[in-house]
């Protein structure tokens, strides 16, 4: 539209003879004013849309496809366990919640899925008395550590229980000493295009998710995909590379 006006009035300057005068006038008037309305309609239109590519754009290089907040999305990360084709990463504070459904884990260690169950070592957190107010933001400390040393136990049952059962290896826990700020579950982390979700502990007693998808994007460090800071991020809590440990 916008270069069908310029092409109109730049025809009827150069070329007057094509209309007559009247007709031209306001053919140039009607033209003028579509291009001074249009233009810069188009114009706002390309910046919004530009502006949503580069969104995607990040969110694509950071392996980022949705965000959510205020409400849990259990449903879905269970949904992730069942997708796993090679292994499944379930890396939080306690894993307490993982702990009670252990069938789970098992149902998916019996397809031959590598899972890692990354938690904080119970034995640490009781010593850590100066945890206490970071602890209480979330949880009350005294049950939640008694829940911490209760899921360890039942996921190293579990992993025995497997071993015993011909399935030594497949479920493996693994500990850290520190208290990180969020937790996550993922479907083959190390495949070219994991899957999973991230949880967010920053306010008190609320969470935060962000759905994952990472894409195998190799960039700057500052546009790793989400995936790839997590497994960096578990390495230096663990002290090893996960993935051969």
């Amino acid at each position: 539209m916008i270069t069908l006006g310029v092409a109109s009035n730049l025809a009827l300057t150069f070329v007057p003879d094509v209309v007559p005068d009247r007709a031209a006038e306001i053919v140039v008037y009607c033209m003028t004013a579509v291009v001074i309305v249009v233009a810069p309609l188009w114009v706002y239109r390309e910046l919004v849309e530009s502006s949503r590519r580069l969104e995607e754009e990040r969110r694509r290089m950071r392996g980022i496809e949705a965000a959510g907040s205020d409400f849990g999305r259990e449903a879905d990360t269970y949904a992730v366990w069942g997708a796993a084709e090679q292994s499944v990463l379930c890396f939080g504070v306690g894993l307490t919640g993982v702990s009670k459904d252990v069938e789970r884990i098992a149902e998916a260690a019996g397809r031959g899925v590598q899972v890692d169950l990354v938690m904080v070592d119970p034995r640490w957190l009781r010593e850590r008395s100066a945890l206490s107010g970071v602890m209480d933001d979330f949880y009350d400390e005294v049950e939640f550590v008694a829940r911490v040393e209760r899921a360890h136990e039942a996921l190293i049952a579990l992993s025995e229980r497997l071993a015993a059962e011909g399935a030594a290896g497949l479920v493996r826990v693994h500990t850290y000493r520190s208290w990180p700020q969020h937790s996550a579950t993922i479907a083959d982390p190390w495949a070219e295009e994991p899957k999973g979700y991230v949880e967010f502990h920053v306010f008190r007693r609320r969470r935060d998710w962000v759905r994952i998808v990472a894409s195998g994007f190799d960039g700057p460090r500052i546009d790793r995909p989400v995936v790839a800071n997590i497994l960096h991020e578990i390495d230096r809590l663990v002290g090893y590379h996960l993935a051969p440990a």
